[in-house]
């Protein structure tokens, strides 16, 4: 006999995990490189258009380096724009630097939240208080640990707006030495890559605050953070899941556009995913149920290929190469089709290469979302911004 009942069984999961494992590589997270490669074509024509922008960034001080951040964005190639500066709790050091750059630079604007605030997300509440401050319709926000890499950011943002009035952005963080860091850097492209892809398949559910812009009415009519007030996350993500549509919505998929995220440590990096499993409870349930559904196929991927292995080895100790061969061309066949559309969506956003250390990441980053899933469940409460009372 060929096969035997067990490996029948086995081999159908691994084909049926494989078939679905290329669809969403194939078709779902390579539509941003088709998007890329359809732009290298002129096959989609990129608007053009510069109406003023406010850029508005929120700067906690344990996460600010002025020198760093606000220069790249002042001095960015645009004709009319200011940058609002929201501070919660700046030294000294960081309060001097922030009013010689005012004197330097004219359109930079700063305002403060008040210390004694409480029950409130003082994120949310600083992303207020800078909305109500900017003078133009289109908003454009970035992160205190946010690094711009070009001077066209902003003209690449703000030229989708005769269209349209919600434009998500890319995000990267950047690599460090290490495992744990190229890890870290994995998951988190892995995260935006997945956001932009339903975005252009026109079902956009989150954004990231460290590069997003919309409209200033969308603020008004959503009368501000309101629908998720009692969370201390959401004021991206949670914000886009209630105000996107495939016709109010659009992405800005380029190299100049790309937003580098310093959060490459394992504190920051657990308090951002951490935030996400919150707030991911809140999402549309379509995506929700598209990325769970994944990360199960893909365990079973896994089940299924260490299964066929092993099962070369029968009782005779005679090994078998029929099963564990086609487990490993079901391997290589997945392996190939990760590296194409990772490291072709990365290589068009100028970002770096991931290569032989992938299938380590893709099992291991299964694992780490559910942990966190779990671990959100847990967390939710503490992340409430005030406590209810029997």
């Amino acid at each position: 006999m060929l096969f035997d009942t067990i490996e029948i069984i086995m081999l159908s999961v691994l084909v049926f995990c494989l078939t679905a494992q290329l669809l969403f590589y194939w078709v779902v997270l390579a539509k941003p490189y088709y998007y890329l490669l359809s732009v290298a074509k002129n096959k989609i024509s990129i608007p053009s258009y510069q109406p003023p922008v406010s850029v508005i960034v929120c700067i906690k001080n344990n996460y600010c380096d002025l020198d760093t951040l606000l220069p790249p964005i002042l001095e960015q190639d645009y004709p009319e724009f200011e940058v609002i500066v929201v501070t919660d709790g700046l030294s000294d050091e960081n309060e001097n630097t922030l009013l010689q750059l005012k004197r330097q630079y004219e359109n930079l604007y700063a305002t403060h939240i008040p210390k004694d605030t409480k029950n409130v997300s003082r994120k949310k509440l600083g992303l207020t208080l800078g909305i109500k401050a900017a003078k133009y319709e289109i908003l454009l926000f970035t992160e205190a640990d946010g690094k711009i890499k070009s001077e066209n950011w902003i003209s690449s943002m703000a030229r989708h707006f005769r269209d349209k009035t919600i434009v998500l952005g890319f995000s990267a963080m950047e690599k460090r030495k290490g495992i744990a860091s190229k890890f870290r850097a994995y998951d988190y492209f892995f995260s935006n890559l997945k956001m932009i892809s339903l975005a252009l398949f026109k079902n956009p559910y989150a954004g990231n605050g460290r590069n997003l812009a919309y409209a200033k009415n969308h603020f008004t009519e959503q009368r501000g953070f309101v629908k998720h007030r009692i969370l201390q996350q959401g004021e991206d993500d949670l914000f886009i899941n209630e105000i996107a549509s495939w016709k109010n919505t659009t992405v800005e998929l380029s190299a100049k556009s790309v937003v580098i995220a310093s959060i490459n440590n394992h504190y920051d990096w657990k308090k951002w995913k951490t935030d996400r499993a919150i707030t991911s409870a809140f999402y549309k349930s379509g995506p929700c149920a598209l990325w769970r559904s994944e990360i199960f196929v893909r365990c079973c991927f896994w089940i299924g290929f260490i299964a066929c292995i092993l099962l070369g080895y029968p009782y005779s100790q005679t090994f078998d190469f029929l099963a564990p061969g086609i487990a490993l061309f079901c391997f290589f066949v997945r392996v190939f089709s990760q590296l194409y559309v990772i490291n072709r969506t990365a290589s068009g956003l100028h970002l770096e290469k991931i290569y032989l250390i992938l299938p380590f990441f893709d099992l291991f980053h299964a694992f780490v979302n559910i942990y966190f899933y779990i671990y959100g469940l847990f967390k939710r409460k503490e992340n409430y911004t005030y406590k209810y009372e029997k």
